[in-house]
């Protein structure tokens, strides 16, 4: 596994795994934003340290899509949103703030205004939101609905 010593989501999501976890499989993790847009808001990550777009191995972006669309499915029916967005930044001036391939999900609600503004939340707020996405995700997973 290839990892960057000076890259937080390598040190403290795929090495120490300080973070409030939804989804993994080999090669990616997924787990709450910890500054969420709206609550619900995953990131999506590879295991293995990619800059941006133009660096990530093609294997590893197609598994970050992936699990991309089977968490969106899982918040939107865990958190009751009405949309996602889903998204991806690459470079400074395109808003990306970790150097780390990353996508983001983030759940909307038709009747809540439309942000862009982070929200303030604990860490135990976001691993409570984290273990009901999870349950739903891996009932769905259990009952095929992925495919």
């Amino acid at each position: 596994m290839v990892l960057d010593s000076s890259c937080v989501f390598c040190n403290e999501i795929i090495t120490k795994r300080n973070a409030a976890i939804v989804a993994e499989n080999d090669m990616v993790i997924s787990f709450m934003d910890n500054a969420p847009v709206e609550p619900g808001h995953i990131l999506v990550i590879p295991k293995e340290h990619f800059e941006n777009i133009f660096d990530i191995d093609s294997r590893y972006y197609i598994e970050v899509q992936l699990m991309a669309k089977r968490v969106a499915k899982a918040v939107m029916k865990a958190m009751g949103a009405d949309g996602i967005n889903i998204g991806q930044n690459n470079g400074w001036c395109a808003n990306q703030r970790v150097m780390h391939f990353h996508v983001h999900v983030i759940p909307r609600w038709c009747d809540k205004p439309f942000k862009w503004g982070r929200l303030n939340v604990s860490f135990d707020d976001l691993s409570e939101t984290a273990r009901k996405i999870a349950k739903v995700y891996n009932e769905m997973e259990k009952n095929g609905d992925f495919e």
